[in-house]
C-alpha cells in the first residue's frame, strides 16, 4: 500500500506540472502575436517594393511620351527656318527664270529672308518710279508675301555715296525712301497686301554693300532690299 502522505506529493506535483505548463503556453501566446505581425509587415514591404518596381517601369513610357511632346512642340521654333529657306529656293527658281541672276540677290538666315534688288532691275538713275522690267520679280515676291501671313516685310532704299540734289530728290535721303516707298506702293495696290505687314526705311549711302570706289562698286550699292521675317514691322 501507498502510503498517505506520499500519494499527496505526487498529486501537488502533478497539479505544479500542470499549473507550469499553463503559464509556459500562456508566455508564448506573445511570441505567436509578434510572430503574425513581423510577417504581415514583410508581406507589406514586399508588396510595397514590388508596386513601387512595377510603377517605375510603367513611367519610363511616359517619361519618353513627354519628351516626344516637347520634341515636337520644339518643331515649330524651327519652322521659320525651315519657311525661309523654302521661300529662297522659290525666288531662285523664279530669278533663274526670269534671267535676272545679275540684277536680284538672295540671302537668307534662320529667320529672315532678303531679297536684294539692284537699281537697273528697278528704277531709272536718280528716279524712284518703278519700271515695267521689275513687275515679274515684284510679282513673284508679292505672291510669296501673301501665302506667308506670319511674315512681316521691311522695304529699305539704299543709294551710293554721289550726291544727288533735284527739286524732287533733294538729297540721296529722299530718293532711297522714295524708292522704297514705291516698292512698298506697289504691293499694297497692285497686289492688295496689307500695309500693317509692311515698313520702309531709306539709308541713302550709309550702309553699302562695297566700298563705293568704282562705277562698279557703286552699282551694287544702288538698291532696294525687301527683309521678310516674322515678328512685327521694326519701322
Amino acid at each position: 500500500m501507498n502510503k498517505p502522505g506520499k500519494t499527496t506529493d505526487m498529486s501537488g506535483y502533478k497539479r505544479l506540472t500542470k499549473n507550469s505548463i499553463a503559464e509556459t503556453d500562456s508566455d508564448s501566446n506573445w511570441l505567436i502575436t509578434l510572430s503574425d505581425v513581423l510577417t504581415l509587415l514583410l508581406v507589406f514591404f514586399i508588396m510595397f517594393a514590388f508596386m513601387n518596381k512595377s510603377a517605375g517601369k510603367e513611367s519610363v513610357p511616359q517619361v519618353e511620351k513627354k519628351n516626344d511632346s516637347l520634341v515636337e512642340t520644339a518643331t515649330p521654333e524651327n519652322s521659320a527656318s525651315i519657311d525661309v529657306d523654302r521661300l529662297k529656293n522659290e525666288i531662285d527658281n523664279a530669278v533663274r527664270d526670269l534671267n535676272l541672276e545679275d540684277k536680284v540677290d538672295v540671302a537668307s538666315s534662320s529667320n529672315e529672308l532678303v531679297i536684294g534688288l539692284k537699281e537697273k532691275a528697278t528704277f531709272r538713275s536718280a528716279e524712284a518710279d518703278l519700271i515695267s522690267e521689275s513687275e515679274p520679280i515684284l510679282d513673284k515676291i508679292a505672291s510669296i508675301i501673301k501665302s506667308n501671313p506670319s511674315f512681316t516685310v521691311e522695304i529699305d532704299g539704299h543709294t551710293d555715296n554721289v550726291p544727288i540734289s533735284t527739286p524732287r530728290y533733294p538729297s540721296n535721303w529722299e530718293l532711297s525712301v522714295a524708292r522704297s516707298t514705291s516698292v512698298l506702293k506697289y504691293f499694297i495696290n497692285r497686289h492688295g497686301i496689307d500695309p500693317a505687314n509692311l515698313s520702309v526705311k531709306g539709308y541713302a549711302d550709309h550702309k553699302p554693300l562695297v566700298a563705293n570706289d568704282t562705277a562698279e562698286h557703286r552699282a551694287q550699292n544702288r538698291r532696294v532690299e525687301i527683309r521678310m521675317k516674322e515678328g512685327n514691322p521694326s519701322g
